[in-house]
């Protein structure tokens, strides 16, 4: 948690399965740290003096000779993760007005992992128990992130997107907090019950934006007319422009392709090209009953 200096939640949903649980009867050992002290300090999303694109998370195994964020990725990594974790949950956060969701990788996106690794890793996000499960289909193109490096080490690894940066949000606290205990209880490390939603939906993640992502035809001011979480077809208008000269409706934004409202834009101020909802393909939803 915290690679990023301003993600914050899963610092409070972790001091509250750390305060709850009986450590005496916990089965196993849950390490947990922030290996990022200086961005948290500084409340930046990178440090101010070793701006890196992507921050920490494009940066592991990291370098022991490295810049100052490469050496602290490579001290977590070798200290705490490489030969020591048997599973890892890296915590993140997302736009104010995003969905909790979970981020995980398809066999054979990484042609080294056994499928034994990647089904323990997809049963840990559907057992964490968000509603959304954003299923990596494709290569990352940049960097590679924590999660990816230790699900290659062949360390069954999920990302948790929990609330946006620098505010607490204490019902997506409540659901981070769930999931720490669902993931827990199904390992066998505490004895709980694993709560889950009645219906879990899978999306795609593919490395082409432009097959997910609706952008704005020309400049002015976004109006959506959708909401996140609703399921809508390819043409569909998704939201209006408007000139804040004329105050005239200039053009519609079109959903590039079947799929789920997973992102909208915050800002209404918008320029011609600029993404302003996120649509991914659904691949299946998973019933709970």
């Amino acid at each position: 948690m915290a690679q990023h200096g301003v993600e914050i939640n899963a610092l409070e949903a972790i001091r509250k399965v750390v305060s709850e649980i009986n450590l005496q009867e916990l089965r196993g050992v849950l390490t947990y740290c922030l290996p990022n002290p200086i961005a948290f300090r500084q409340r930046q999303t990178v440090m101010s003096h070793d701006f890196i694109a992507g921050g920490m998370n494009k940066t592991w195994p990291g370098k022991p000779d490295g810049s100052l964020t490469e050496r602290m990725a490579y001290a977590v990594w070798t200290n705490l993760i490489k030969d020591n974790a048997e599973y890892l949950i890296d915590f993140h956060t997302d736009f104010r007005n995003s969905p909790v969701w979970i981020y995980y990788e398809a066999f054979g996106v990484s042609p080294s992992v056994s499928k034994e690794v990647a089904d323990k890793a997809a049963h840990m996000a559907q057992v964490f128990g968000t509603d959304l499960l954003y299923l990596e289909t494709e290569p990352l193109w940049e960097g590679k992130t924590l999660r990816g490096v230790a699900f290659d080490h062949g360390i069954p690894s999920i990302v948790a997107e929990i609330g946006g940066e620098s505010h607490f949000n204490h019902e997506q606290i409540a659901m981070a907090y769930r999931g720490l205990i669902n993931v827990m209880t199904d390992l066998g490390m505490i004895s709980n019950q694993i709560q889950l939603p009645k219906k879990q939906t899978i999306i795609k993640w593919i490395i082409d934006r432009d097959k997910r992502i609706a952008r704005a035809p020309n400049g002015g001011i976004f109006i959506p007319t959708v909401t996140i979480g609703d399921r809508v077809s390819k043409g569909e208008s998704l939201g209006y422009i408007y000139s804040p000269r004329t105050f005239e409706k200039t053009a519609d934004v079109i959903a590039p392709q079947n799929g789920l409202v997973f992102q909208i834009l915050e800002n209404p101020v918008v320029v011609a090209g600029q993404p302003v909802i996120s649509v991914p393909e659904i691949i299946e939803d998973l019933f709970n009953y």
